[in-house]
Formats: C-alpha cells, sequence, structure tokens
C-alpha cells in the first residue's frame, strides 16, 4: 500500500490539480476581459451616437419650430409646405443611421399629417390642426428622448441629493 502514494504519483496529482485550478482561472478571467471589453466598445459606440445625433438634432428642433398657429388658430399653409420640405431634406443621409426606431415612426407621423392639404380651401380642419399639433409634440418629445438617456444619469444624481 505504500507503494501506492509514492512520491511521484502525489507530484503527479498534485501537478494535475494545480493545472486544472490554472486552466479555470484563465477560462474565467478571459471570459472576464471579453465582457469588459465588449461593455468598452458598446460605451464608445454609444458615444459617438450620441454625438451625432447631438450634432444634427437641434437643426430638426429649428425646422419644427416653424410649425405654430397663426392669430385666429390655424396654420399658414406655406410656412408648413417649407416645414414640410425642410424636414425632409433633415432626413436625408446619416440620421437614418442614429433615429430610433420611434423617433422615425413619429416623423413619418408628422410628415404624412404635414402632407395632408387643408380641408377647408387654406384652412385645415380642426381635427387636422390637433393631428399637426400633437404629431409635432410627439416628434420632438421622441428626439429629446432619444438624447434623454445622456442626461439620466445626472436626473439620478441630483435626485439622490
Amino acid at each position: 500500500m505504500t507503494d501506492f502514494f509514492t512520491p511521484s504519483l502525489v507530484t503527479a496529482i498534485t501537478s494535475l490539480v494545480i493545472s486544472l485550478v490554472a486552466l479555470f482561472q484563465f477560462y474565467r478571467n478571459q471570459n472576464f476581459q471579453q465582457k469588459q471589453f465588449n461593455k468598452t466598445i458598446n460605451r464608445n459606440l454609444t458615444t459617438k451616437l450620441y454625438d451625432l445625433r447631438l450634432e444634427i438634432y437641434p437643426k430638426a428642433f429649428e425646422i419644427t419650430d416653424n410649425i405654430y398657429k397663426d392669430k385666429g388658430g390655424n396654420f399658414d399653409t406655406e410656412r408648413l409646405k417649407n416645414t414640410l420640405n425642410e424636414l425632409i431634406e433633415w432626413k436625408k443621409g446619416k440620421l437614418n443611421l442614429i433615429i430610433s426606431s420611434e423617433a422615425l415612426e413619429s416623423y413619418y407621423q408628422l410628415r404624412n399629417n404635414l402632407m395632408k392639404n387643408p380641408a377647408n380651401n387654406n384652412n385645415y380642419s380642426a381635427e387636422q390642426i390637433e393631428k399637426i399639433t400633437n404629431s409635432n409634440n410627439n416628434f420632438r418629445k421622441q428626439l429629446r428622448r432619444d438624447l434623454g438617456f445622456l442626461f439620466k444619469e445626472e436626473k439620478e444624481r441630483r435626485n439622490n441629493k
């Protein structure tokens, strides 16, 4: 029985256990480093996305500022047509890569409402006015929401004080 536990066998078993522990630690460390790398890449891409949005979105706010009611509670049809054309031009290019699906959907809703002709000669109906106003507000809200993630941490920090 003493031959069974010879020093060379004990050394071999000990070496095998140490090697398995080292292999386990290596794979665990490798997995952790891969997760950290992916987080860093995602953070960098998110930062670039926000930078592009901060560069492009303000123009949409400038354009949609032209959607307001004149005295009497109606819209100027020519101003709305110009606003529509500016919005269509604004959407061309790299914006299609960075806009969220919610903001894009609200853009299409606003664009479609602006494309409709006035119901009564040059005057929009009350229903059209409400749809244009609501879709404009929703579009601007979605753009703010796209950028709002930037400031979520700041808001939470202020609320915790």
